[in-house]
């Protein structure tokens, strides 16, 4: 059910509280409508890459090893794969990266969220408890027309530990695009 959350991207989540700032992330003003392009620090392409190797079980190791192989999911997003990693629960944690959308569509459709700058890239950030999981999602500008998506589900997840979790997944999906 989660990963139906979590996968949907489309839904409006809101933060509970803020993100703990960490090297290389910024945190910008809140309001309800960001003004501008967003912040891209050095466009990047998304033509030719594989959503899978957007990140390593080396860059999710912090959370756990690969309970399954990662896997496509385009029938639920389009360009997005699916990790699900042991973190000592029964269930897992599931982390979702996805070659996505204009990060304008998705600062408009989710308005609760909040924009921090991640290496020099605007991102928006939010989170929202369904049930007893925590689903929050990420979406990085990489350039005019698309961003990257990092999103993650837990059973009883705090929001600014999963935020704080995603920001290194972030940077190493970020680097793996070839500069535009």
């Amino acid at each position: 059910m989660a990963l139906a959350l979590l996968l949907s991207a489309g839904c409006s989540y809101s933060v509970n509280g803020d993100a703990l700032p960490q090297a290389g992330i910024t945190p910008t003003t809140a309001s309800a409508e960001p003004a501008g392009e967003p912040k891209i620090a050095k466009a990047r392409t998304v033509v030719g890459v594989e959503p899978c190797s957007l990140l390593t079980a080396a860059d999710l190791k912090g959370i756990g090893p690969f309970k399954k192989d990662p896997a496509r999911k385009d029938d639920v997003i389009q360009e997005s794969c699916q990790y699900v990693l042991d973190d000592g629960s029964q269930a897992g944690r599931t982390v979702v990266a996805a070659l996505y959308q204009k990060y304008e569509q998705v600062r408009t459709r989710q308005a609760k969220g909040r924009e921090v700058v991640v290496d020099g890239h605007s991102t928006w950030v939010l989170c929202e408890l369904s049930g007893g999981e925590m689903a929050c999602t990420a979406t990085l500008a990489v350039n005019a027309n698309r961003s990257v998506l990092v999103a993650m589900a837990q059973a009883g997840g705090v929001p600014e530990q999963m935020l704080a979790a995603m920001q290194p997944l972030l940077k190493a999906a970020l680097n793996r695009l070839p500069i535009a």
